[in-house]
């Protein structure tokens, strides 16, 4: 039995952090990212939107949502605007939406999943994962 794809549609506070399997670390030194990320679903079923971590570091973002036994995955691409400090960068994400909670109480639809450097930028090195979360806002 198939299940109607979520509306991801948006404002999101989206944090990562990177995957350190040693406990007592400085929580703040763990921060891979943070910043809004607004989420548009088209009715075409194409998914766009804008990221914005602050200080004019902006990137656009295009992503598909698919639904495979009624769990629902987003797999998302961040590029890097011209004339702005995120030129050239690119991120892949892939996550999963939570699951919505019979009986949850105040429960905020949430995104999870693993981001990726896809490409160098400055001295930060491709290769480089993250573990991040996205909070819905609105």
């Amino acid at each position: 039995m198939a299940t109607e794809k979520r509306n991801i549609a948006g404002n999101y506070v989206y944090r990562s952090l990177l995957n350190e399997p040693v406990l007592g670390q400085d929580f703040y030194r763990l921060k891979f990212g943070e910043g809004l990320m607004v989420i548009r679903q088209h009715e075409s079923g194409e998914i766009t939107g804008d990221f914005d971590m602050g200080d004019s570091y902006k990137m656009t973002l295009q992503a598909k949502l698919t639904e495979e036994n009624g769990r629902h995955y987003l797999r998302m691409t961040a590029f890097g605007i011209t004339d702005a400090p995120t030129a050239g960068w690119i991120y892949d994400y892939a996550g999963e939406l939570m699951p919505l909670w019979p009986k949850a109480v105040g429960q905020i639809q949430t995104i999870t999943g693993s981001v990726i450097r896809t490409v160098d930028h400055g001295t930060a090195k491709a290769g480089v994962t993250a573990t991040f979360y996205m909070t819905k806002r609105d």
